[in-house]
Formats: structure tokens, sequence, C-alpha cells
């Protein structure tokens, strides 16, 4: 079995600086994540209950079409149904976005410490392996 030492060093490249694989870059993929999940999961609940409140309001709509005795109360009902169903899921829609958006947002807030821009990367140990790997 190979160490990681030999495996790395088999490269000709140190393939840890093409992807600054190391400590920080690892946490902060590991907080990206979690917030993606927690988003998802929040996605989810928030859909499975659009969906129980819409088919209630469905079937409560299929009994209301059973009651109608003129074609007029029937079209009636489908426009009231129309009406509110597209303000539903209009609705829906925008609580889905504002879902995402909060990740997003928290996903962003979870990032590095550093400034966009700054030369952080242009020092420490990744310095020398990073401009090697860019000369061949």
């Amino acid at each position: 079995m190979t160490s990681q030492t030999e495996f790395f060093s088999a490269f000709p490249v140190d393939v840890r600086a093409l992807w600054d694989i190391n400590g920080k870059s690892l946490d902060y993929a590991d907080k990206l994540y979690r917030a993606w999940l927690n988003a998802a999961g929040e996605v989810q609940s928030e859909a499975m209950e659009f969906l129980n409140n819409r088919f209630a309001k469905d079937s409560a709509v299929i009994a209301r079409l059973g009651q109608c005795k003129t074609p007029v109360e029937i079209f009636s009902v489908q426009a009231d149904y129309a009406g509110h169903a597209f303000a539903d899921f209009v609705s829906e829609g925008q609580k889905i976005a504002a879902c995402l958006g909060n990740a997003a947002r928290e996903g962003m807030l979870s990032g590095p410490a550093e400034e966009p821009g700054s030369n952080a990367r242009e020092t420490g140990p990744h310095k020398r392996s990073a401009r090697r790997a860019t000369g061949h």
C-alpha cells in the first residue's frame, strides 16, 4: 500500500497545490456542504407542506364540483380554483427562492476570512508549488 507522500510524489506537479487542498479549504467546503444540506432540508419541508395544503384544497374543490348543478356553477368553481392555485404556486415559488437566497447568503458568510482579491494564496508553502505547477 502506498502512502500519501508516495502517491503525491509520483506526479510531476504537486497536485495538492492545483486545488489548494488544505485544512482551510476543506473546512470551507464542509461549511458550504452543510449550508447546502440545510437549504435542501428547508426546501423539502416547505415543498411537502405546500403539497399537503394543495391536496387538501384540491379535495375540497372536487367536493364542490360534485355539488354543482349547472355548467355555470362548474365554470365558476373551476375559475375560482385556477385563480387560487395560481396564487398558491406563485407564493410557493417565492418562498423557495427565499430559502435558496438565504442558503446562498449563509454559504457566502461561512466562506474564507480573506477579502476577495487579497494575496493570501500567494504566501505560504503553496506559493512555490503553484508557480512550479504553472511552469509545466
